[in-house]
């Protein structure tokens, strides 16, 4: 049996042609993932770096920061993102090669500070930083340094107590 033509046509056919509908697919969807989530990656490592005390050294970011807070910094982040994807989906629809390219560029030039920070974290934890007096520990004890201010010499006594050594230790 087949089908009558007077049937609608089939709903995801109607989708594909992009009349009317929002349903219109992405030129690079691969790619535009791999920006989110090195975008991702670049505000989790930016907040974590925060955390410990570091500091933004991109300008923008860091007035975004001050002015907006942490999270203004993620919202500003990826409203960047969705300009970069829109972008791209615009020079696709004239020049497929260039928002390839362009797409590329952008996942590429997100991935510095990523890095940056990667190498920032793996250091810091391979090699932390020696803690002065003042600062406080993870229960909130603070440190004292432990090495005398100037060299003092130091004679190591050994006491041997009579009474232990010689009495029989039980079995």
């Amino acid at each position: 049996m087949t089908t009558s033509s007077n049937q609608p046509p089939d709903s995801s056919e109607h989708a594909s042609q992009g009349k009317g509908s929002w349903r219109v697919p992405v030129c690079h969807p691969n790619l535009y993932m791999w920006l989110v989530f090195v975008s991702a990656l670049d505000v989790i490592m930016t907040r974590v770096i925060l955390f410990f005390g570091g500091t933004e050294i991109n300008p923008i970011a860091d007035f975004v920061i001050d002015n907006w807070g942490r999270l203004g910094m993620s919202i500003f982040k990826f409203i960047i993102v969705a300009f970069v994807i829109i972008v791209c989906e615009f020079i696709s629809r004239r020049n497929l090669a260039v928002s390839r390219r362009l797409a590329i560029a952008s996942i590429l030039i997100s991935m510095v500070p990523v890095c940056w920070s990667s190498y920032i974290m793996i250091s810091i934890i391979a090699d932390p930083p020696a803690r002065q007096d003042g600062d406080f520990d993870m229960e909130g004890i603070e440190v004292r340094s432990t090495e005398p201010s100037e060299s003092v010499p130091v004679t190591l006594v050994w006491l041997k107590h009579e009474s232990i050594q010689d009495q029989p230790w039980p079995i």
